[in-house]
């Protein structure tokens, strides 16, 4: 599990969830200044190891986070 305590005002958390041999990643955003219920979504990427789909999992939520701050919805 990876967690990371503060990007850009949010925490996320991902987890490597098995799918079919491989691994896809559960990833939980959270606003800090709001709290309303987690955004939750399954990134599918099918990796070889619960690691590598972790850290794809991270790298899906920076970018969503970003996507949205760019789009004003976000700080």
């Amino acid at each position: 599990m990876i967690v990371i305590l503060d990007y850009r005002g949010h925490r996320i958390e991902v987890n490597a969830v098995e799918a079919d041999g491989r691994w896809d990643a559960e990833v939980r955003i959270r606003e800090h200044a709001v709290n309303a219920k987690p955004h939750v979504e399954t990134v599918t990427c099918h990796k070889l190891t619960a690691d590598h789909a972790e850290r794809a999992g991270e790298i899906w939520a920076r970018r969503w986070i970003d996507l949205r701050a760019k789009e004003g919805l976000y700080g």
